[in-house]
């Protein structure tokens, strides 16, 4: 689901996908590759990678580092110090990895919802099986018990006409 999320909120600047810059440390053009140590990459006006460079000639800069156009001599302009601090395109995309997680959790919450929903319904329905159960265990303790007091009045009965007739026998002895 996150890559369908990162289409639908393409920030307004490319991160390459390496995780690798290009850093040039002589004047040949020779590219060699070095980790960035999770900072940002830097890309240049053309949305291409800034290669990391360092000023070969005399003056005060010589030996500091800097990003450049990768399309040097024809390039867009691009400069910055390597040293400077550009926190737009950072902030930019921490913005962008908030709106991204707000869009992931509105979409949570509706699945959450509709997860409740779904569990509401089927709760009414066991209540109702719960209330027709109840419905029919009372009838069925009815049937039973109305037995039961039935076979107590049948043997009351039986032994009460045992008894009327051992007095009708004892009766009929002593008289």
């Amino acid at each position: 689901m996150a890559p369908l999320l990162l289409l639908l909120f393409k920030p307004s600047f490319e991160v390459p996908s390496s995780p690798y810059s290009v850093s040039l440390h002589n004047s040949s053009s020779f590219e060699s590759r070095s980790r960035s140590n999770g900072k940002p990459h830097v890309l240049c006006f053309h949305q291409d990678l800034a290669p990391l460079r360092t000023v070969k000639v005399q003056g005060p800069t010589r030996g500091k580092r800097f990003y450049g156009c990768s399309h040097w001599p024809n390039s867009c302009g691009f400069f910055k110090w390597a040293d400077e601090e550009d926190r737009v395109q950072e902030l930019q995309f921490l913005l962008f990895e908030r709106d991204t997680r707000i869009a992931e959790l509105k979409i949570l919450i509706e699945e959450l919802e509709n997860e409740v929903k779904n569990l509401k319904q089927a709760n009414w329905k066991l209540e109702d099986d719960v209330a027709e159960m109840a419905i029919e265990n009372t009838e069925q303790l009815a049937i039973i018990s109305s037995s039961t007091a039935d076979k107590k009045l049948y043997n009351l009965l039986v032994v009460s006409w045992v008894l009327f007739a051992i007095v009708l026998l004892l009766l009929g002895r002593g008289g």
